[in-house]
């Protein structure tokens, strides 16, 4: 296999200029450059999350249900300490009489 000279001209021109074959070549590292390129790019990229609409409306319900709950939990201690003041309340009159009938 003979090997070209150096010359001028060949330094200064292209590989595809010098060797026809180089252009193949360059062109099959050129999808590897490009998959390499493309890897720093997904490595920048942050994970998302893509929520249907379907699951917004489901979240949106539990948590309508869950505010209902509590709702239901403060309206029955609102009640029970409605309760318990009428029943101080009650007791204290219930005194108050058994006192005033006790005087007599």
């Amino acid at each position: 296999m003979a090997m070209a000279a150096l010359s001028p001209n060949s330094v200064l021109a292209s590989p595809v200029q010098v060797n026809p074959q180089v252009k193949t070549d360059l062109q099959s590292t050129l999808p590897q450059a490009d998959q390499d390129g493309q890897k720093a790019v997904k490595k920048a990229q942050t994970d998302t999350v893509t929520i249907s609409a379907q699951a917004l409306k489901m979240a949106d319900d539990k948590n309508a249900d869950s505010k209902e709950v509590n709702n239901k939990t403060n309206q029955r201690k609102d009640l029970q300490l409605a309760s318990d003041k009428a029943d101080a309340a009650l007791k204290s009159a219930l005194q108050a009489y058994t006192n005033v009938g006790a005087d007599k």
